[in-house]
């Protein structure tokens, strides 16, 4: 198996991890941060904010410790009952309520006590908060990625008798 193959390798290894090791894994899921969960799990003496960077990143990225958070990761999820349907469900609800917002602004026939609760949405519903749903649901579908447009070029060379 070469280099490439490991990194990739989503299967256990059979070494277990230490407990810090797994102190580490658990506090990265529930802190969302690496280099806090080191700070925590290993408890340094260097407490330079790079030196701790590194060393996190270092824990994170050994085999057992990477399947160990993306299992600890998945089980919390399953058990808030949170996926990429829900997150995505909830982000098009946001554009749908910027969009109905924006509709009532432009109706100039709304009631006094619908002009109320326009005013109440729209303190509520943003358009910046459209915009960051919107840039979620691109980032979370891949779609943020920039376009590859690929070129094929071909270079003749002619023969001259300019010197």
């Amino acid at each position: 198996m070469d280099k490439q193959d490991r990194k990739h390798n989503t299967k256990p290894m059979n070494k277990e991890l230490t407990p810090k090791e797994q102190k580490f894994a658990e506090l990265c899921v529930t802190l969302g941060n690496q280099t806090e969960a080191y700070r925590q799990a290993y408890n340094p003496t260097n407490k330079d904010a790079e030196w701790l960077k590194v060393k996190a990143s270092q824990i994170a990225s050994k085999d057992n410790v990477r399947l160990t958070i993306g299992i600890l990761k998945g089980e919390l999820s399953e058990t808030h009952g949170i996926d990429r349907a829900f997150i995505l469900q909830g982000y098009l609800q946001i554009i749908s309520d910027a969009d109905y917002t924006f509709q009532l602004g432009s109706d100039n026939t709304l009631t006094k006590e619908d002009k109320q609760a326009f005013y109440r949405i729209m303190n509520q519903t943003k358009n910046t908060d459209k915009i960051r749903a919107l840039e979620a649901i691109s980032k979370m579908m891949g779609l943020n990625e920039p376009e590859v447009i690929e070129h094929k070029h071909t270079v003749k060379t002619y023969k001259t008798n300019w010197g």
